[in-house]
């Protein structure tokens, strides 16, 4: 039988907004379970006078609060307001709370480039690809170029390439899959790199690629004829990218733009609509 957790705390009527992601918490179970999530996300001090007050009044945890405005007070790192937090009360076990700390540890043992990375990537996976952007636009030229970080920069390429491409940026996101591509042949970034130029139409440059590449041209008739498979999915995908890229811009209070868009969605689902409606 699983172990039953019984909440020390209240559910909080007003959320608390995490800055760096915007990730809305109603519990401190809810706080823990972010942190196991994206631990990169803590390697840095994160306690605010917002945070404790939200504790205060909004879930009554008044001890967690205390310690954690003292820990602020004292300019105490983030690993000790961590351990504070995970320990207040129990939900977690003590073996998932050390290893919430160990992987916090090895991130502060890293080269500062590279938790800068963890930190892009934690921010990609809780879904603000945009912000990961910044990071990632600073380190592929801050990540030392010797050969033995080529790993590294292949890896750092390919993930501002997944930015560029979610916010429909393909011709930037396929420079980025290209330059991850000349630091790692790997094949994630060889096809995200030929996705997104089948996307702009550039079929010919990705015959170019291959042959320039040594790449046995059967792979272009398999991956075209993988694409034609896949193409009613991709523009439900494109879709779906250009709603989602919609709302970004509703939150950071671009108006005109969301509105833009949003009528363009509309009326080429409109469009749709009526030539799979009409009757033949």
């Amino acid at each position: 039988m699983g172990k039953v957790i019984v909440c020390e705390t209240k559910v909080a009527k007003n959320p608390f907004c995490f800055q760096e992601t915007g990730q809305k918490f109603y519990s401190y179970e809810e706080l823990c379970y972010y942190i196991c999530q994206y631990p990169a996300l803590f390697q840095v001090d994160f306690v605010t006078d917002e945070l404790i007050e939200w504790l205060q009044k909004e879930i009554k945890a008044y001890t967690l609060a205390e310690k954690l405005a003292y820990l602020k007070r004292d300019n105490v790192q983030s690993r000790a307001q961590v351990l504070t937090i995970l320990e207040a009360y129990p939900y977690l076990s003590p073996k998932d709370i050390r290893a919430v700390i160990e992987r916090l540890d090895l991130l502060h043992l890293k080269e500062p480039w590279l938790q800068k990375r963890y930190y892009a990537d934690a921010l990609y996976k809780a879904g603000k690809p945009q912000q990961a952007l910044k990071i990632y636009d600073h380190l592929v030229y801050e990540i030392p170029e010797r050969e033995e970080n080529y790993q590294w920069l292949a890896a750092v390429w390919h993930a501002k390439g997944s930015c560029l491409a979610k916010d429909m940026q393909y011709e930037e996101a396929a420079k980025s899959f290209k330059k991850a591509c000349e630091y790692g042949n790997y094949e994630k970034s060889r096809k995200s790199y030929w996705i997104t130029l089948y996307l702009l139409g550039k079929q010919e440059e990705i015959k170019e690629d291959i042959a320039q590449n040594n790449i046995p041209i059967e792979k272009y008739s398999d991956f075209i004829e993988e694409m034609k498979r896949k193409e009613e999915t991709l523009v439900d995908y494109k879709d779906y990218q250009r709603l989602e890229r919609a709302c970004t811009l509703k939150e950071e209070g671009n108006q005109k733009e969301y509105q833009k868009m949003m009528k363009n969605l509309s009326a080429k689902w409109k469009q749709e609509y009526r030539e799979n409606t009409r009757i033949r």
